[in-house]
């Protein structure tokens, strides 16, 4: 599943032990996977943390799975949202499809039931077309397959460029603060000048004009979608 291994997760479930169980078993799915023992510590996550989907427990203290989607679409209404639930509460659940859900697992979760379930979440994200970004008029930014188009060129990008070009992207417009950068990037141990560096390489090898630094705060990237 080479796409869902090119993204992060969040997981939010209030029990330490089973935390910690399915934390181990998204590992193998997904590239990175936050965790949260609420709904109120996985909203700041959010604010913080490039999250590409969501699994969630429905009860949970503080904020439950219900209350915390409500809020989630309130600012994003495209992130997948998982749900994880007891088999004698689908009335909750059925609450919680109005609110765009992606699916929902019943406990006791299987790894098994993990892997079925992926299998449709990588289907429904390439069908989704969410997975590329039109820069301008003649760049084409293919997450899938980790390669930048430019008219009937194709460019193979590096581990680096793949995760920064993404990251800018889905942002959608907003700046990208050195200090976002930074949290996000933290495997490579990113630098402002580093991170200057990086943008210079791409704009030279790919004549790519797409990013605009803002002086002392970061970076932003122009795109048509």
């Amino acid at each position: 599943m080479k796409l869902l291994k090119s993204l992060n997760t969040l997981l939010v479930e209030d029990e330490p032990q089973i935390l910690a169980l399915t934390q181990e078993s998204l590992k193998y799915f997904f590239s990175n996977v936050y965790t949260a023992k609420d709904g109120v510590e996985a909203l700041n996550i959010l604010k913080s943390k490039k999250i590409d989907t969501i699994f969630s427990d429905y009860e949970m203290p503080n904020m439950n799975g219900y209350e915390m989607i409500k809020e989630i679409r309130s600012f994003d209404t495209k992130i997948p949202i998982t749900i994880f639930s007891n088999h004698d509460d689908k009335e909750k659940l059925q609450k919680c499809i109005p609110l765009g859900l992606s699916g929902y697992l019943f406990k006791p979760l299987r790894f098994e039931d993990f892997k079925n379930y992926m299998t449709e979440l990588e289907k429904k994200f390439k069908d989704s077309g969410m997975f590329q970004y039109r820069f301008g008029e003649s760049h084409i930014f293919d997450i899938q397959n980790f390669i930048l188009i430019e008219g009937k060129k194709s460019y193979q990008l590096t581990k680096l460029e793949w995760e920064f070009l993404k990251f800018l992207a889905d942002l959608n417009g907003k700046v990208a603060t050195f200090e976002l950068i930074f949290d996000n990037l933290e495997e490579f141990e990113p630098t402002a000048s580093s991170i200057a560096d990086l943008v210079y390489r791409i704009k030279k090898k790919y004549d790519f004009s797409y990013i605009k630094n803002i002086k002392d705060i970061g970076y932003i990237v122009v795109t048509n979608s």
